[in-house]
């Protein structure tokens, strides 16, 4: 027998994986597995804050649609609560032209979650009917 035809033979039996193969292989599962749970957490920490803000201009425009439905005439300043957010708004009194009304609104901030950070959204109502 020649030296080639031992060498072949011996290849041909070898069955299955060395172990630093496998090692390597692990390795990669590994790294990708680890990488595929970092981006899921990212997805869902913005998945949850979307819904945060959602609910924050939702909580807004409500306040916002209850200034409006009250009129030109019966828009005064307060405050409420709603869904535990402190909403209040400011209604600057002219006799004529149109009113300016700051709606303050508390939430997290981005950076600090644990900071309160205050929007200020400014509408303005008029008069239905001008000189009225």
């Amino acid at each position: 027998m020649t030296r080639r035809s031992r060498r072949n033979r011996w290849f041909a039996r070898q069955k299955g994986f060395s172990l630093a193969e496998v090692l390597v292989g692990v390795t990669i599962l590994s790294g990708a597995l680890l990488g595929l749970a970092a981006t899921s957490s990212v997805g869902i920490k913005q998945t949850s804050r979307a819904r945060e803000d959602s609910q924050y201009w939702g909580d807004a425009q409500q306040v916002m649609d209850s200034i409006l439905a009250r009129g030109y005439t019966s828009a005064v300043s307060g405050q409420t609560i709603v869904r535990g957010r402190a909403i209040s708004w400011d209604v600057e009194s002219v006799t004529s032209g149109p009113k300016e009304v700051r709606v303050i609104v508390s939430r997290t901030g981005y950076q600090n979650r644990f900071a309160t950070v205050k929007d200020t959204i400014v509408l303005y109502l008029s008069r239905a009917t001008p000189g009225i």
